[in-house]
């Protein structure tokens, strides 16, 4: 199992490395902007203006979309290596084992991917209603 350990934290290392490479980096503005930004959601609020902004939502939804799949993916091919390697290095005993979780990692991918496939499918159907 120590060998697994070293191979697990090399392939988080690697995750790690990519993750922040496909997620862009978060900057503050200046405090000013802050305030400003929050003084103007007060006043749209007291003058009964459309504080919602469909286009700002829109976007929001779909970042968090794509960062929660690449999650997904990335966890999906991690635990698909671990199990793979510990089926081809396995005793019988451990491979019967891997077997048995093989059966949970399928069950676990196509849950996960069809929540995504019914979320993209709910955004694209109430898309027309907003």
């Amino acid at each position: 199992m120590k060998k697994y350990k070293k191979l697990l934290i090399n392939i988080m290392v690697i995750f790690i490395i990519l993750f922040n490479l496909f997620i862009p980096n978060a900057y503050a503005g200046p405090l000013q902007g802050i305030v400003d930004n929050a003084q103007n959601f007060v006043n749209n609020g007291e003058n009964g203006g459309n504080v919602i902004n469909n286009n700002a939502l829109k976007e929001g939804s779909n970042t968090l979309y794509n960062v929660l799949l690449i999650i997904g993916i990335a966890v999906a091919f991690i635990w698909g290596i671990v199990l793979g390697i510990q089926f081809i290095t396995g005793s019988l005993g451990e491979k019967a084992d891997v077997k048995k979780n093989l059966i949970v990692y399928l069950v676990g991918c196509v849950i996960i991917f069809g929540a995504f496939g019914i979320w993209r499918l709910l955004l694209q159907l109430l898309e027309p209603l907003a």
